[in-house]
């Protein structure tokens, strides 16, 4: 029994870490020597296939004591989450939330969603497929499909897994600034948190800077829409007046509508005139009358004449 197996069980919380130090690396290689090769049968060979020099190796501790590992690997826009391993004395056990292999593979994923990953394959031993949906579904991603055969691997029968994972809040970019792009693997999760919380602050900062510019324009356009209310009640005001007035002046009262006291006088002054123009109109008219009487005809039909001597 190697050391590893022999560790006491124990409970308590989780902590799980990328592997930077090479003493971590050989307890994570036995780790998976003790469950793979010691417990499953897994041929050396194929336990230790030369890829772990081009993986990301996680370690997962409960109170300080090794407890399981796991690698990732990376292609093109996928990675491969493979060889969890937990030793048998932390299975059972409440650990954390869900356990050692579930904060392992939470941690395997959203670590993958810190360098920009999309996509993920794995392979699940037959009778496991829910724990893979669980993996990805708390690590916001979702299992799309299933392999439509199975396959062997290492002497289980296992299954493809092919799945999707979202985006996360300061994951690694191409345009980052060396600091970031040259610093160890094992300060991603503090690099990616802090960007994640400087991002949150600015978007929270440029969230209420636009609330307040909401703010003012509502205000502006509220001023706008009583200045509006004001010039049409002002308009209304004055439309009223000039059919008040137009009403007036048909009903030949204008003048006493008139806003200055020489307005109405002289409006009295043109109704006086009328009344004169049609006084001498009468009196021409009753004028003509009295010379048509004058010049009455006489019996015959002829007017009667009156001649005078002239001396």
């Amino acid at each position: 029994m190697t050391r590893i197996e022999s560790q006491s069980q124990i409970g308590g919380q989780i902590e799980v870490s990328v592997i930077k130090e090479v003493a971590d690396l050989l307890e994570a290689m036995e780790i998976r020597r003790a469950v793979f090769v010691h417990e499953f049968g897994c041929a050396e060979h194929e336990e230790f296939d030369g890829n772990d020099f081009s993986a990301t190796q996680i370690i997962a501790r409960v109170h300080g004591q090794v407890a399981g590992t796991m690698r990732l690997r990376y292609f093109a826009d996928f990675v491969i989450p493979e060889r969890l391993a937990v030793l048998p004395q932390f299975r059972k056990g409440r650990y954390g939330a869900r356990g050692v292999a579930f904060a392992l593979g939470t941690f395997g994923f959203n670590f993958a969603r810190m360098k920009g990953y999309r996509r993920f394959v794995g392979y699940s031993v037959l009778g496991l497929e829910r724990f893979w949906d669980h993996l990805a579904m708390a690590s916001d991603g979702r299992v799309e499909r299933y392999g439509d055969h199975s396959i062997e691997c290492s002497g289980s029968i296992c299954i493809g897994v092919f799945g999707a994972l979202d985006p996360m809040s300061g994951a690694v970019e191409g345009r980052e600034n060396h600091h970031l792009l040259t610093a160890c693997e094992a300060d991603l999760p503090m690099l990616v948190a802090a960007r994640a919380a400087d991002i949150r602050r600015v978007a929270a900062e440029l969230d209420a800077a636009e609330r307040d510019r909401q703010a003012h324009l509502e205000l502006v356009m509220a001023g706008t829409a009583a200045s509006d209310r004001r010039a049409s009640d002002r308009r209304g005001t004055d439309r009223r007046a000039g059919d008040r007035r137009r009403n007036d002046r048909r009903a030949g009262e204008w003048w006493n509508a008139a806003p200055y006291p020489g307005d109405r006088r002289l409006a009295n002054r043109r109704l006086a005139e009328r009344r004169d123009t049609a006084q001498d109109r009468r009196a021409a008219d009753r004028r003509t009358g009295d010379r048509r009487q004058e010049l009455r005809l006489s019996p015959a039909g002829q007017p009667q004449f009156e001649f005078h001597q002239m001396a």
